[in-house]
């Protein structure tokens, strides 16, 4: 039995989704990184990103960076 299955309910997510589910390392909340249009890696609030999406959409998903509360903590200096 995998983790998934231990889910009582899996809101139309995959496995596969599930697995790309991390938590941030400051406040925990679930996020997915997806890529941007420039190649980056964009940490993105996981409830909106369906199992099927695999780039960043802006105005679809939330970028993390806005939701949490930590945010200037990951962000890269320039």
């Amino acid at each position: 039995m995998s983790a998934f299955d231990e889910y009582e309910e899996h809101d139309g997510t995959t496995e596969a989704h599930e697995r790309r589910i991390v938590r941030c390392r400051t406040c925990h909340a679930k996020i997915v990184f997806l890529p941007t249009p420039g190649g980056k890696q964009m940490p993105v609030d996981a409830d909106t990103v369906a199992p099927e999406h695999e780039r960043y959409i802006a105005g679809t998903h939330t970028s993390h960076f806005v939701t949490c509360e930590q945010a200037n903590y990951h962000r890269k200096r320039r």
